[in-house]
Parts: structure tokens; C-alpha cells; sequence
């Protein structure tokens, strides 16, 4: 535990309380959630209203707050700018500057959930990303009770998955599977390090959180607690090293394309739809001589 984590809140909150143009900060996150596996590796998630985001979408602010390790930001949910900071202690703070604008005419328009098909497109978008993140669980740090009132309009969400994402899911991972193997037969070892995980394990850990929602089992994104919710043979099958040697990526290449195949063939299954094989690239994958996901499947 950090030391600075004490008085982290009191902290935070003093120095929100003291900048008008910053007029809510939410907590979101699993130290907000009941039941979120709150451990002593949790950061802490904000939301931060401001009047002024580009005042903060550099994360320079981060320093005023305590001893600061390092900061970084970036684009999450939409436009919006993702600090992240570290501080003493290896305390780790995320922040998600929001414009104070936006989130009135989102929280106000949440008053009439019903008229949300006549809602412009992009706060459609908007209101669905709030609900994703913030209806799991919120505490208002900075805002009092119009903003607790506000919150407490975003109801849960979750986004189901349709047949034309699934078609297209499918065919990112088996086009990304090409790229990748390529790589690894040229040489360009950590290339094909970053194709496995950035194209194909992220596809596969989206497309096995589907099987478990479809399964009745609680899952969460982008692999967070997949050792909670998935399957021993869904573990195993994940299970495979990526150092730089075309024997031991070509054998993960295929390890997660076996893994993916019968996920999405679940999938597909459980909702009655139409799954392409994609049997000239698992030929052309199997004409390399290396695993093949059929293999892999078996094991």
C-alpha cells in the first residue's frame, strides 16, 4: 500500500473543491463497485467535469496532487483524453477529462431514457459509453447532490453483441492471422509479437467474454479477471510463450487461432448464426508446417 493512499481522498478533494471551473469529480471503478475485487493493486478511476478540460488534458496537473512518479494521456471513449499518473508508493490514479457541457446535456437527456432513438448519434454514443463504465458503481467526490442526482439516472448497459460485429470480429482475426504468420516467417520477430497481442489475443479475449455472457457467466473486457471467468481448457488454451523464435510464435499463432475458431463457432451456436470456416487460411496456415487450430483445438 502506498503511504500517500491515506489521505489520497482528502487530498484530491481539497484541491477539486478549490477550482471553480472543475464542478464534479466521480469516482468510478472497482473502488466504487460493490463486490469490485477490491485488492491492494486497485487504482483509483475519475471522472473529472471541468469547465476547462484542455487545463488538464496534458495531465501536468498531476503534480499538484502529490509526489508524482510519472503521467500520461490519451484518447479513450470517444474524444475523450485518459490521464494516467503514478504516484509514491506506485499509487496509481486514472483521470477522464469530460467537458462540463457534454455531461449536462447527458445526464439531462437520461431524464427521458425512452426518446433515446431521437438522440443525436454522437449522444447516443456518449450515453452508452456512460453506462458501460459509470452504472457498475460511482461516488461523487466533488458535486454533492445534483450531481449524485444526475449519476444516479445512468442505468447498467450492456453491449450485445451483433451478428454484423461478429462478422466482423471474425474477419479482422483470421485477415490479422495472415499478417501476422507473415511476419514471422520473414524474421520480424517482435512484429509478430505485436500482431499476436494486439490483434489476435485482444479478438479472441473479446470473443470468449461473449461466450461467457451468453453462458450466464460474468465477464468483463478486455481480459480483466479472465482467470475468474474463463474455462480451464479456454486457460490452457491462452496459455503460450511469445519470446522472438518463429517456432514458439508460429505454435501461439496457432494455440489462438484454435482458441478462436471454437469460441466464435460457441458463439455463432448460441445465436443461431451463419460462422465462415475461413478454410484457405487455415490451409495456407497448416501449408506452413506449423500447428494448425484444429491441433490446437484437439489438445
Amino acid at each position: 500500500m502506498s503511504a500517500l493512499e491515506g489521505g489520497w481522498e482528502a487530498a484530491l478533494s481539497a484541491w477539486a473543491e478549490a477550482r471553480d471551473d472543475i464542478r464534479a469529480v466521480v469516482l468510478i471503478g472497482s473502488r466504487a463497485q460493490e463486490g469490485g475485487g477490491l485488492d491492494s493493486w486497485s487504482d483509483y478511476d475519475y471522472q473529472l467535469i471541468t469547465t476547462r478540460p484542455g487545463r488538464y488534458r496534458d495531465g501536468s496537473f498531476c503534480g499538484e496532487l502529490g509526489p508524482c512518479w510519472a503521467y500520461g494521456a490519451h484518447v479513450a471513449f470517444g474524444n475523450s483524453v485518459k490521464v494516467t499518473a503514478v504516484y509514491e508508493g506506485a499509487l496509481e490514479v486514472d483521470f477522464v477529462v469530460l467537458r462540463h457541457l457534454d455531461m449536462l446535456v447527458a445526464t439531462t437527456a437520461l431524464r427521458w431514457p425512452g426518446t433515446g432513438r431521437l438522440w443525436p448519434r454522437v449522444l447516443r454514443r456518449g450515453v452508452t459509453d456512460l453506462r458501460i463504465v459509470v452504472a457498475p458503481g460511482w461516488r461523487v467526490v466533488k458535486g454533492g447532490a445534483l450531481w449524485e442526482a444526475r449519476y444516479s439516472r445512468i442505468k447498467p448497459y450492456r453491449a450485445v453483441m451483433t451478428e454484423g460485429e461478429f462478422n466482423g470480429l471474425c474477419g479482422h482475426f483470421w485477415a490479422q492471422l495472415v499478417w501476422t504468420a507473415k511476419k514471422a516467417e520473414r524474421g520480424e520477430l517482435r512484429a509478430c509479437q505485436r500482431g499476436l497481442h494486439e490483434h489476435l489475443v485482444d479478438s479472441s479475449l473479446r470473443m470468449l467474454q461473449e461466450e461467457a455472457l451468453l453462458g450466464g457467466r460474468q465477464a468483463y473486457p478486455l481480459g480483466r479477471r479472465a482467470e475468474q471467468w474463463l474455462t480451464s481448457e479456454q486457460l490452457a488454451g491462452t496459455d503460450f510463450a511469445t519470446r522472438p523464435d518463429r517456432a514458439a510464435l508460429m505454435g501461439a499463432v496457432g494455440q489462438i487461432a484454435g482458441v478462436f475458431s471454437m469460441s466464435s463457432a460457441a458463439v455463432a451456436a448460441a445465436k443461431g448464426w451463419r460462422r465462415g470456416d475461413y478454410a484457405e487460411v487455415r490451409a495456407w496456415l497448416a501449408g506452413l508446417g506449423r500447428v494448425t487450430p484444429t491441433e490446437t483445438a484437439r489438445r
